[in-house]
C-alpha cells in the first residue's frame, strides 16, 4: 500500500468515524463537543431544578415556568436562559442599565434583536441581566472575570 493510499484510507476511516458519531449522539451534541457548550430543556421547573447542569437553577425563575431552556459553556463562564411564565420574576431583582448582550446564540433566544434593538434597561437579579419576551422571560449571564460562574 502506498504512502498516499493509507493517508487516504485514515481520512476515509476518520470521517466514518465522525458520520457514525453524528448519527450516534445527534448533531447538537457534536456542536456542543465541539463548541464546549451543553444545553438543557425541561418541560417544567420541578425537572429543572433537578436537572440543571453545571451551576444551580437560577434564582429568578418563577416556580411556574414551563419549557426552560439553557445554553451555557461548559466551564459556566456564559450562558443564555429562556422560560415560558406569565409571573413575575422570583428573587431579588431590580431595574438597571443593560451592561451586556446574550453572548451565545440559539434560535429560542432570538428576539430579533439588531445592534440598536437590546433594551436599555434589563432586571438584574443576582448576576443575570433578564428582559421579558413575548411569554415570558429571556436571561444571560456573561462572566466579568476569568473563572467566573454565577452564584
Amino acid at each position: 500500500m502506498s504512502r498516499f493510499d493509507s493517508a487516504t484510507s485514515a481520512a476515509v476511516a476518520f470521517g466514518a468515524g465522525i458520520l457514525l458519531v453524528g448519527t450516534l449522539a445527534g448533531c447538537s451534541q457534536i456542536d456542543d463537543l465541539l463548541s464546549q457548550e451543553h444545553r438543557e430543556q425541561f418541560p417544567a421547573y420541578a425537572e429543572a431544578a433537578e436537572g440543571w447542569v453545571g451551576v444551580d437553577i437560577p434564582d429568578w425563575i418563577p416556580d411556574d415556568a414551563t419549557d426552560l431552556r439553557n445554553l451555557a459553556t461548559v466551564d459556566e463562564t456564559v450562558s443564555v436562559v429562556r422560560v415560558v411564565t406569565d409571573s413575575e420574576l422570583a428573587g431579588s431583582c431590580e431595574e438597571v442599565a443593560r451592561r451586556g448582550i446574550p453572548a451565545l446564540a440559539a434560535d429560542w433566544a432570538d428576539l430579533g434583536w439588531d445592534t440598536t434593538g437590546f433594551p436599555d434597561e434589563v432586571q438584574r437579579c443576582g448576576d443575570y441581566e433578564i428582559t421579558p419576551t413575548d411569554d415570558g422571560w429571556l436571561g444571560w449571564f456573561n462572566a466579568t472575570e476569568p473563572g467566573q460562574t454565577p452564584g
